[in-house]
């Protein structure tokens, strides 16, 4: 299988702004929004995530996504024009802030020369400042030549060129929180989600569902188990409802794993897939309503439901089951 640096090398240029734009909004800690300009008179802006409901006011990141094709690099005229895109249009009202963060987004990599100036800060502003004209004077607008203006040397001479980074394919595809745009643009299934035990103390995320089994557990015995701590003491269904609880953490920590790697809406697409597998079953004439609930967890642990293609395991399928029985889609005492 090709790797997903490939794999991103041959997105088109709306995909990869795309695939930026799903991967910054899952790191929703970092931005309070997040947008995508790119386009004719995007203003030199392509994804942004903006710090703080000040938007354009306040604290912002720029990626700036260019797709190469042909296998070629991004090279120095073409990264120095986007930043003299940026001085230009901040000192013609575009923005009222720089951008904190600038990121060329390159999925092909850049070429050596560049990558010396990415990694030597101030001679990239240098470099800037002596090509301005034979990068940005007529590269810019369309409109008008743009001169090195005192106004555009005092911006470049006081802004901090560390802020000033790029991400190849390599790179992009190890930054944290990218599961869901590999997921969503590459069809990419992130690995096994991590297996999980019940903590010995119950939790209140459980008693939803745990209360509804106490009062099945109720019915079998033909003696009404006032707590949860009863039902454990129970020699016939203690173990029972122990396995029932472990099922119910697997399912908690797949939940987990998938929606911080997995495209958004996977996980209620998976959900949806096991209340329709187990609904005739859970529907059907039962001699109890224990005899209902095994029916149903022994008919979701043969048949196979998978997220994305992936196959899920049989104590995550069964463990859903609860987590349907706790949103109320399946109730076990009804």
């Amino acid at each position: 299988m090709r790797s997903v640096a490939i794999r991103l090398q041959e997105l088109d240029d709306d995909e990869l702004e795309e695939f930026v734009d799903i991967w910054l909004h899952n790191r929703s800690t970092k931005y309070y929004r997040t947008e995508r300009l790119g386009k004719s008179s995007d203003k030199g802006r392509d994804v942004v995530g903006f710090a703080t409901d000040k938007l354009h006011e306040g604290d912002w990141d720029l990626y700036q996504c260019k797709r190469k094709t042909r296998g070629s690099k991004l090279g120095i005229g073409e990264a120095l024009k986007e930043l003299g895109k940026i001085f230009y249009h901040h000192l013609k009202g575009e923005y009222a802030t720089l951008p904190k963060r600038y990121i060329f987004v390159s999925p092909r990599g850049i070429t050596g020369p560049l990558q010396t100036l990415l990694l030597n800060k101030e001679q990239l502003r240098t470099a800037l400042l002596e090509q301005w004209d034979d990068t940005c004077k007529t590269g810019i607008t369309r409109n008008e030549e743009v001169l090195l203006s005192d106004e555009i040397r005092t911006l470049i001479n006081t802004y901090e060129f560390a802020r000033i980074d790029y991400l190849s394919g390599t790179l992009l595809a190890k930054e944290p929180d990218v599961g869901p745009a590999l997921s969503k643009i590459l069809g990419l299934v992130p690995d096994e989600a991590p297996e999980a035990d019940a903590p010995e103390t119950i939790s209140e995320v459980e008693m939803i569902y745990l209360d509804q089994l106490r009062e099945v557990y109720g019915e079998t015995s033909g003696t009404a188990f006032p707590t949860i701590d009863d039902v454990l003491a129970h020699p016939d269904h203690a173990g029972h409802l122990q396995l029932q609880r472990t099922r119910f953490f697997e399912a908690a920590a797949f939940d987990r794993f998938h929606r911080d790697n997995t495209a958004p809406g996977a996980m209620e697409t998976f959900k949806k897939d096991i209340f329709h597998t187990v609904v005739d079953v859970y529907r059907e004439s039962h001699s109890s309503r224990l005899d209902r609930i095994n029916a149903v967890m022994k008919h979701i642990g043969m048949t196979q439901v998978s997220l994305l293609g992936r196959m899920s395991r049989p104590p995550v399928r069964q463990g859903m089951c609860h987590h349907l029985a706790t949103d109320g889609r399946l109730k076990w005492n009804q």
